[in-house]
């Protein structure tokens, strides 16, 4: 990292900033992920947590290794929201380079970070979406009638998350 990312500048006329200004700086900055949290927990909590009897299973032939430990015991739809999140996100990494500066390859996984902590229910509203464009590219008769609407409840437990983290971050602030 270069030493010019952070530059300390002198106070102007000597001033002290008082302590209440450090307060609400740090407040803001630790709080400014609570929406995101707040979204990936309720759209994990939203997707159900239990398999019902008819879900085949996001993967019946197990062709897919390394997360059958993670997603045996939950409905297909699960597997459908959070691939899908992991291909919205990949689709953000042009983005994510261009806003990295090409010459700090470094600053790729903080941009990274940042926008996915700053922007986090977008990718999850895109992540339904891509996620119903899954489901209904299915053969016919694949789908079980429940699986759009678990995915409908995945999206709405992931904004009312969202709202809740949105809530909590103005609390915080309100008290401080």
């Amino acid at each position: 990292m270069s030493s010019e990312l952070m530059i300390r500048h002198p106070p102007e006329r000597n001033r002290v900033c008082r302590g209440s200004v450090r307060l609400y700086a740090g407040a803001c900055c630790c709080c400014s992920c609570l929406h995101t949290v707040g979204s990936v927990v309720g759209a994990f909590l939203g997707g159900g947590l239990t398999r019902p009897a008819g879900d085949p299973g996001f993967d019946p032939h197990r062709r897919i290794p390394g997360v059958h430990w993670l997603f045996d015991d939950l409905p297909r739809t699960q597997w459908v929201f959070w691939s899908s999140l992991f291909w919205v996100f990949a689709a953000s990494l042009p983005v994510i380079l261009l806003l990295a500066h090409r010459e700090n390859s470094a600053a790729v996984p903080l941009v990274a970070s940042v926008l996915f902590l700053l922007l986090g229910p977008l990718f999850l509203v895109g992540a339904w979406l891509l996620g119903v464009l899954r489901l209904a590219q299915l053969p016919a008769g694949s789908v079980q009638p429940g699986e759009f609407r678990a995915l409908h409840r995945t999206l709405g437990w992931s904004l009312f998350g969202a709202g809740l983290g949105i809530a909590l971050m103005f609390g915080v602030v309100l008290l401080l």
